[in-house]
């Protein structure tokens, strides 16, 4: 009997020392987990269009970074920042070896750029072009509508921009 007892006694402490091991959130391992679905964020230099619609400025903002699509990422900060309407967005981005990027965005951004008249679309153009040329470093971009080329009522864009306008970095 005593056999039995201290049997039963050792299986329960054994079972209560195994529970007592096992983890347990903590406030560190809840926080990482809401900083990862919140994702991270990362200063960037996002080129916005002056009050006077002849430059664009390059302003240091955070942006938040999904760490899955960084072209997105930089497009909804453009989006936020009111350069382009919510609706626009990046179908992909590809860099070839000689440092050439060709963006590839919805329907919604060559919609955009035919309602905000000649200034208006400039300064779309102006402000995507420069933000993504600087951010990833690269030589030109060329942008597309779903795989085609970028059209609107004033102007056929089938040619690669480089930087349009020499502007200061940001303070």
């Amino acid at each position: 009997m005593f056999k039995r007892l201290l049997a039963a006694l050792c299986a329960v402490a054994l079972c209560t020392a195994m529970v007592g091991c096992g983890k347990t959130d903590t406030p560190n391992d809840q926080t990482t987990q809401q900083e990862e679905q919140q994702g991270e964020t990362k200063t960037v230099t996002l080129y916005l269009p002056d009050e006077q619609a002849e430059s664009v400025v390059p302003t240091e903002t955070e942006i938040k970074v999904s760490g899955e699509d960084e072209a997105a990422d930089l497009m909804a900060a453009l989006v936020e920042q009111g350069v382009l309407p919510a609706e626009v967005a990046v179908n992909s981005l590809t860099k070839d070896d000689s440092n050439n990027l060709t963006l590839d965005v919805n329907a919604a951004f060559a919609e955009a750029l035919s309602g905000s008249g000649t200034a208006g679309e400039t300064m779309v153009i102006a402000s995507v072009a420069d933000t993504f040329l600087a951010y990833y470093g690269a030589a030109s971009l060329l942008i597309t509508v779903d795989g085609g080329t970028l059209e609107t009522g004033h102007a056929l864009y089938d040619e690669p921009f480089t930087q349009i306008f020499d502007a200061a970095p940001a303070a």
